[in-house]
């Protein structure tokens, strides 16, 4: 039987793993290929048999199969999975799958698609997290917890594992004094101080965040999220203007002061400046995954850069 997972890939390799004890158990035997992986290595693992009968096959085509020159080779296993014996147990990470890939998976096993939840969808996947692990807490911990990590689902899961250890029943203060958290919320502040042009504060916030030990990475992924915030609440003031702060976070998705602050940028946005913006972070975050960009400049570099633009927008808007 071939089961596979795409969609989020931290969603998608939790799901698969737990496949995996679900088939092989705690004594079963499991072959895991990713990187290195080939057609004849698959067809090998999937008919041999382990101690306790069949072994339980891991496969994670995203780490075995980068970029158009694995296609080939990743088409050729997916072949090869067509012809296993119907009593081997495959379990797939393909996290990355294509639409038409996604439906070749439906038609080989069971396919599950797990998209990275955003929003008030956000919100409902830390709700059942929080529930999962036990967690007692008040209503708005999940709208706390979406503020200050925005999508980073392993550290969400971390850290949700962290507070289900104290077993107590915790509000929103109490958690935002556990978590300690600085980069969602700094992110706001260097927003702030982009979108005004004002270049010193953003590269003094920007060094702040790094000094308090968050990663390049996490503090690119905030500013996206609340970026994308921000362009929603510049097409929600676009199509029903300015709108009480308990309605942007209905439409939103949002808690209250995070929508309040984002259609309070807004009002300084036009969905050209938000979508430029973000096409930029994108292409930032990808140049540091990749080893492009050094990581202990980048964010600096990123607050100057995005303030420099507004800071002569500004300039511009100025001459007579």
């Amino acid at each position: 039987m071939i089961t596979s997972f795409s969609g989020d890939p931290f969603l998608a390799q939790r799901a698969a793993r737990q496949a995996v004890r679900d088939v092989a158990g705690p004594a079963g035997d499991v072959v895991a290929l990713a990187e290195g992986m080939d057609v004849d290595a698959v067809a090998t693992a999937a008919r041999q048999g382990g101690l306790f009968g069949s072994a339980t096959l891991l496969l994670e085509f995203d780490a075995a199969f980068t970029g158009q020159a694995g296609t080939k080779e990743r088409n050729a296993v997916m072949k090869e999975l067509a012809e296993v014996p119907s009593d081997a147990q495959v379990i797939v990470i393909d996290a990355s799958a294509t639409p038409a890939r996604q439906k070749r998976w439906r038609e080989l096993g069971t396919h599950e698609h797990l998209p990275t939840p955003r929003f008030g969808a956000l919100r409902g996947w830390i709700a059942k997290e929080l529930a999962a692990q036990g967690v007692q807490h008040d209503r708005d911990v999940p709208d706390v917890l979406a503020d200050l990590f925005g999508e980073d689902l392993p550290g969400l899961a971390a850290e949700i594992g962290k507070l289900a250890i104290l077993e107590e029943t915790l509000d929103a203060e109490r958690v935002e004094h556990l978590v300690n958290r600085p980069a969602a919320r700094g992110a706001f502040d260097m927003i702030d101080a982009i979108v005004t042009g004002d270049e010193a504060t953003a590269m003094r916030t920007a060094r702040l965040l790094v000094d308090a030990g968050e990663a390049p990475a996490r503090i690119l992924a905030a500013l996206a999220w609340q970026f994308t915030l921000i362009a929603r609440a510049v097409a929600l003031r676009e199509s029903q203007g300015d709108v009480p702060d308990a309605v942007a976070a209905s439409q939103l998705g949002v808690a209250r002061f995070p929508a309040g602050k984002a259609m309070n940028l807004a009002r300084n946005l036009q969905e050209r400046d938000v979508r430029d913006l973000l096409t930029y972070l994108l292409d930032v975050e990808t140049a540091v995954k990749t080893g492009k960009r050094a990581e202990d400049w980048a964010i600096e570099a990123t607050a100057l850069h995005l303030a420099g633009r507004f800071a002569q927008r500004g300039r511009g808007r100025g001459r007579t």
